[in-house]
């Protein structure tokens, strides 16, 4: 019947040679493309496959057609390995012997599932930094949080070849768990990957000369006390900036150079003022300058902080239960084949 003759060669070892052999001369193939298109083929180790071929692949296809082609037949070996494992079930009764080939067989199906399942809604987030004592939403995850509590790189003649970050994670004001991550010993819990990748420092603030105080800290937030009486306060702060002229104060990048404020003055015998100071560029304003205010900039302020890779992969536990099947399914195989042995049903290895 044409059922059964549809069934035998969707279990056919054949089959199967020609879906491997052919996926893997495409995937063989099209790899030698990706040394000479970096740009193209770069983030594709830095996403989700899925994310990864709306974004870049999907816009070359003379370059990207195997990528969905090799899927395509990985898909179908993986119904072809299906197929042979149920057709094992139905047969058990005479197949149990062979319950290790089986089981590595299962396991390559939930190992293809778990990965097309964290390809297509996994997500993948690069450089994520996170300052000491800083908590942040983690995408991709409602109501989760992580928490950076200590950061310590791991140096090698001034190289950094470790890094140890003690991490929270919350869901809410409830801690989930804590974990100090490093490099190759990344947080992990149920689908969320945190792995720290690199340290750096950001310019919070500058240590400011203010005559009538001496020296003082000057961040976002800080409020200073003037002859008088008054307050002035620093609601922002550029580390490195320039003013237009159209009046527009930029930043030029994060590394400390010339520093501009962002400040607001309250004084009794005045009415407020707010404005933009670049003490490097250009004397103080009228208001600033009644006041007594004079800030001279000495050196930054510098806050260490942390870059990490947050991945969500939900495909996880399928591939956790496909690696699981497969070193069970490679147990009892040896097992068989040594017992098989023993009782001169295979012949010696030399």
């Amino acid at each position: 019947m044409f059922g059964q003759r549809l069934w035998r060669f969707c279990c056919s070892l054949k089959l199967a040679i020609v879906l491997a052999s052919t996926g893997t001369m495409v995937m063989i193939g099209g790899s030698l493309l990706i040394p000479a298109y970096p740009r193209l083929f770069g983030p594709m180790d830095q996403l989700p496959l899925l994310a990864w071929w709306r974004s870049l692949g999907s816009q070359a296809p003379s370059h990207t057609w195997w990528v969905p082609v090799a899927g395509l037949l990985l898909v179908l070996l993986g119904f072809n390995t299906l197929c042979c494992f149920i057709d094992w079930l139905l047969n058990l009764r005479s197949r149990w012997r062979k319950t290790g080939e089986y089981l590595v067989h299962l396991g390559f199906v939930l190992l293809l599932i778990g990965y097309l399942w964290g390809s297509i809604s996994g997500l993948r987030t690069e450089g994520v930094r996170i300052t000491i004592g800083q908590t942040i939403p983690v995408p991709g995850m409602s109501g989760h949080y992580l928490q950076l509590e200590t950061l310590e790189p791991v140096l090698a003649k001034g190289r950094q070849i470790d890094i140890i970050a003690d991490l929270r994670l919350l869901r809410g004001d409830t801690v989930l768990t804590r974990k100090v991550a490093r490099t190759n010993h990344p947080l992990l819990q149920r689908s969320l990957v945190v792995i720290p990748l690199s340290f750096g420092q950001q310019v919070v603030g500058f240590r400011t000369l203010f005559p009538p105080l001496g020296t003082v800290h000057l961040t976002p937030g800080s409020r200073l006390e003037i002859p008088g009486g008054g307050e002035l306060r620093v609601l922002a702060i550029y580390p490195n900036a320039t003013r237009r002229p159209g009046g527009q104060v930029i930043q030029r990048g994060e590394s400390a150079g010339r520093p501009a404020f962002l400040l607001q003055l309250h004084s009794s015998a005045a009415v407020p003022w707010q404005g933009w100071y670049l003490p490097s560029e250009e004397p103080a304003p009228p208001a600033l300058a009644v006041a007594g205010v004079d800030l001279r900039p000495l050196e930054p302020l510098y806050r260490p902080f942390g870059l990490f890779t947050i991945t969500l992969d939900p495909g996880w536990p399928l591939a956790a239960a496909g690696a699981t099947s497969m070193l069970a399914g490679i147990v009892f195989a040896l097992v068989s084949f040594y017992a098989k042995r023993r009782r001169g049903d295979r012949p010696e290895i030399y």
